[in-house]
């Protein structure tokens, strides 16, 4: 082929057509005709060329106006035309842009549904994303300026009262180019709504470049956290203040006995400070060495139990102070789960005094019970004994004459005495012998036992005295005080074999409620401590427990009747003090007596009546429930010139009133059977007769008896069994009383001469 039928062949089919239309389709042609033809063709290719490129421009500007709208996220259609490939080009555009769209969608649908306030601004501060969260806690929409818009919130750094100016705030400072790690802070809204507590956590968004082109805000609500946690705070320091202020101590140990947490209580309590005892083990601190393997036990008893579903335990213990003395707790324990192991948590209380209450208690209710035993023996015996002592004195004078009848009428006698002498320790023991206390100057009636004792112990045995100068007066019967301080010394007599020294001591003291029930006194207050040691051979603590019981004696069989020291705790429990005791084998003992003290100055005694037996011829109504006393009792009054009306019951009595019969003395006894005993008796008839003489009669009152009065007269009682110049001696001091129209008595002129007389004698002057 030629070069012509190459161009031809090259040629568009439009510009073939025209070459043929020239006559060269035959494939010659002229030069001339050939040049001109070739203009036509460049001419003709330029055309084409033009027309081509509009075909394809417009086409790509409408591709380009779509990628532009696809990139800014606006949905644009795309364009058609322009040739296959302009159309593949458009298909495939097509498809990114709605697989762009369709992420864009989840994306947004994404954000939208996290919990968490998302907030996406531009590099100029304007919020492009806020998510649903972001949109409802701060307000801000699409397009609000996060620098200088205004808000309906203010931020507050993490304590809650320091604001966050805007440049500190988590996104203005991403969009600084900072990087914002969990920075804590509080959003509180402008209108009354509750504050939230945020986390925050910022990002800078960057382009490829490395650009800032914005930033994102991630804000996680913590605020039930941080209420969480500030409740677990609350909980925890209000923990602490109860443990702080709790009366009881308050210990934690892990499961083997290793100290966690040791309470001020509890250093009260031992004497170990804290900082001595976190770490080591309790039981080796504060649990005497023969109760440790116990209370290893009962902890490990006790966890099993809280590994079965049990919830606690309380045990009563003896425990060990610092100092070495011993006293008692009470326990109460709980256990909390701390990994495979368990942190136990007790509270311990100081019951040492109540144990001594409750041991008190028991000892009382024992003596109680014995003592109802004793105190209806001793009545009925008491009753048998008046009948003795009252007719023995008529046998013995009847029988003077007869020196063998003399002898065994004494006899007789004495025995009746001793009788009565052991019905009264009885009686003491039991709490139920008539006591007629009066304000008593103990100091002066230690004195006066003293000088009975110094001939009775010996001359081996040394007696002190330390008394008290200002020592209070006591509110005790002076003969049964007198009683028990000779017992205690006799005791000590035979405590000292070898001799030594016997101290009597008194001083005064005030017992608030804790010390009047350690020491088993009826009340608080003042009251006075008599103290009565010695230096003998001691007791030992086996005996201690028991030295108080009746007929308890460690002496050889024959040399004591084991009744007085009963008799000593009887007389003083029923005055309404107590009486304690310390001793140790070989250290001598010491006994403690509280006796309470009197309201005002101690009267003084009457002195004995040595007058010969008087009689009178007033009218006396005798009421006694037992046929054989009221017989002799009826003669031995028929016998001192009285006339007698007798009764056997109080309503016999009362009848004897109501019909009219006067009489001038009441002389009953106090325990009788029926609605009405002795002395309520004594009240009805006084209730409309005041000046009526009474005289009281008894072997066992079993607390019909009232109280003694501090004031007036008391109430005059002739205890059984009584011989008949007792009972004509009361009987006279009762008639012969002055009492006013109320029944009081009128005051007597009183005379120092006696007392003048007994000094001067006592103590004669030098010389005599």
């Amino acid at each position: 082929m030629n070069l012509s039928g190459r161009l031809v062949l090259g040629m568009a089919p439009p510009v073939v057509a025209i070459l043929l239309a020239l006559g060269l389709s035959d494939g010659v042609a002229s030069p001339g005709l050939l040049l001109g033809a070739g203009a036509v063709a460049v001419l003709l290719v330029v055309v084409m060329a033009i027309m081509t490129g509009r075909s394809l421009s417009r086409p790509l500007g409408a591709m380009t106006r779509a990628v532009e709208g696809l990139s800014r996220g606006e949905p644009v259609p795309m364009p058609s035309g322009g040739g296959p490939e302009i159309a593949a080009l458009a298909a495939a555009l097509g498809e990114l842009s709605a697989q762009f769209d369709t992420r864009q969608n989840l994306l947004e649908k994404t954000v939208e549904s996290i919990r968490d306030p998302v907030v996406v601004a531009d590099q100029g501060g304007v919020v492009v994303i806020a998510n649903a969260a972001a949109r409802c806690m701060f307000g801000v929409e699409p397009g609000f300026d996060s620098l200088t818009g205004v808000r309906t919130f203010q931020c507050f750094q993490a304590d809650g009262e320091t604001e966050m100016p805007i440049p500190e705030t988590p996104l203005a400072r991403a969009l600084r180019g900072e990087t914002v790690d969990d920075l804590e802070l509080i959003v509180r809204q402008r209108q009354p709504a509750p504050e939230v507590w945020l986390l925050a956590n910022a990002r800078p968004l960057r382009d490829d470049s490395g650009r800032l082109r914005g930033a994102v805000s991630v804000l996680r609500d913590i605020t039930a956290r941080r209420r969480a946690h500030r409740a677990l705070v609350e909980s925890e320091q209000m923990a602490q203040a109860i443990v702080r202020t709790a009366l009881d101590a308050f210990v934690q140990t892990d499961q083997d006995g290793l100290v966690l947490d040791w309470s001020p209580q509890a250093e009260a309590l031992t004497g170990w400070t804290r900082s001595e005892t976190v770490g080591r083990r309790l039981v080796e601190l504060v649990f005497p060495e023969e109760l440790r393997a116990a209370h290893r036990q009962r902890i490990e008893r006790f966890l099993q139990e809280v590994a079965a579903g049990g919830m606690g335990m309380r045990y009563e213990s003896a425990a060990v102070h610092r100092d070495g003395h011993r006293f008692f707790v009470e326990v109460s324990l709980s256990a909390l789960r701390r990994g495979a192991g368990y942190i136990i948590n007790a509270f311990v209380r100081d019951i040492t005094q109540r144990r001594i209450a409750e041991e008190q208690l028991i000892q009382a209710q024992k003596m109680e019970s014995v003592g109802q035993l004793t105190g209806g023996i001793a009545h009925d015996f008491n009753n048998m004994l008046t009948v003795i002592t009252g007719t023995i004195e008529i046998l013995a004078e009847g029988v003077r004459d007869d020196p063998q009848l003399a002898s065994i009428a004494r006899m007789i006698s004495d025995a009746a005495d001793r009788g009565a002498q052991l019905t009264s320790s009885l009686l003491a023991f039991a709490r139920k012998q008539p006591l007629q206390p009066t304000e008593t100057d103990v100091n002066a009636l230690i004195g006066d036992v003293v000088l009975l004792l110094a001939p009775t112990l010996g001359s081996r045995i040394e007696i002190m005295t330390e008394l008290g100068r200002d020592a209070w007066l006591a509110f005790v019967d002076r003969s049964q005080l007198s009683a028990a301080l000779v017992n205690l010394a006799i005791n000590a007599r035979d405590a000292m074999p070898e001799g030594g020294t016997l101290t009597f001591a008194t001083r005064n003291i005030q017992l608030g409620i804790p010390d009047a029930v350690a020491r088993g006194v009826e009340r608080a207050g003042d009251h006075l401590v008599i103290e009565v040691s010695d230096t003998g051979v001691g007791i030992s603590a086996s005996h201690l427990e028991r030295i108080f019981d009746p007929f308890f004696s460690t002496k050889e069989v024959g040399q004591g009747t084991g009744l007085g020291l009963s008799m000593v705790f009887g007389f003083v429990k029923q005055t309404g003090g107590g009486i304690e005791v310390k001793s140790s084998e070989g250290r001598g003992t010491m006994f403690r007596i509280y006796l309470p003290k009197a309201d005002g100055t101690a009267p003084r005694l009457a002195e004995p009546d040595d007058l010969p037996v008087r009689g009178g011829n007033e009218t006396i109504l005798c009421v006694e429930d037992d046929a054989v006393i009221r017989d002799y009792v009826t003669g031995q009054l028929e016998s001192l010139g009285y006339k007698v009306l007798v009764a056997a019951n109080a309503d016999a009595a009362l009848q004897i009133v109501n019909d009219g019969t006067a009489f001038d003395l009441l002389f009953t006894d106090i325990v009788m059977p029926g609605r009405m005993n002795g002395r309520q008796l004594a009240e009805t008839l006084m209730a409309g007769r005041p000046t009526l003489r009474v005289l009281f009669t008894s072997g066992y009152s079993d607390g019909a008896l009232p109280t003694q009065g501090r004031t007036g007269h008391g109430i005059p009682l002739l205890t059984k069994p009584y011989r008949r110049n007792e009972l004509a001696r009361m009987l006279r001091r009762c008639l012969d009383l002055a009492v006013d129209v109320q029944g009081d008595p009128v005051p007597l002129p009183y005379s120092v001469q006696p007392d003048l007389a007994r000094f001067l004698r006592d103590n004669p002057p030098d010389g005599t």
